[in-house]
């Protein structure tokens, strides 16, 4: 996902080639790969949905061809805390993100010196960001018995959809755009989006 914050201007501009070209916000931003997004804020995170699940799974040290035993099944909004607001962002009067959605494995850990002997679900730790704009909750970080779980990054997912939103920010506020006090709305100024 990358989130970038425009002038009047520039968001004219894109209003204006949507206009012209008959495209979507999406297909614009496909087809167009100038738009700016250098100068953007970029994260990648998995998203919490009610079918994102955490399954834990042990593994015989050096059995390479084992499938392993998965002993714990939970979903992910069930067991988060409740997620914090995403202020690292600063927005001034627009701002265009664009989200790429995958399905699959999107966070792969190996953990030393545990098994489902001594797994103990208590000791799991998922801290957790809200992007208001967007409506949805992500995974900043995972801990176990206090420890920060590194995500591998071994790719096990499928792209299957981008999204596209240009937003104003409320002027009334001079906060950051990711805050979720009233006195921070925005306005959805067009959405797209499309499957891969």
């Amino acid at each position: 996902m990358t989130i970038r914050s425009l002038t009047s201007e520039e968001k004219d501009t894109l209003l204006y080639s949507i206009r012209d070209t008959k495209m979507t916000l999406n297909e614009l931003l496909e087809s167009t790969r100038s738009i700016g997004f250098d100068k953007s804020f970029k994260l990648s995170l998995p998203m919490i949905t009610q079918d994102a699940e955490i399954i834990i799974t042990s593994f015989a040290e050096h059995d390479y061809y084992n499938d392993g035993y998965s002993f714990f099944r939970e979903r992910l909004d069930l067991i988060t805390d409740k997620a914090s607001d995403y202020n690292e962002i600063d927005i001034n009067d627009y701002g265009l993100i664009k989200q790429s959605i995958y399905y699959g494995c999107s966070f792969e850990a190996d953990l030393k010196d545990y098994d489902y002997q001594t797994f103990n679900k208590n000791k799991i730790d998922i801290e957790t960001i809200q992007i208001p704009v967007l409506d949805k909750t992500f995974i900043r970080s995972i801990f176990y018995s206090n420890q920060k779980i590194e995500n591998t990054s071994r790719s096990k997912i499928q792209h299957i959809k981008n999204k596209s939103i240009l937003f104003k920010k409320n002027n009334e506020s001079h906060e950051k755009f990711i805050d979720n006090s009233e006195s921070s709305k925005f306005e959805i100024i067009t959405y797209s989006e499309s499957d891969v």
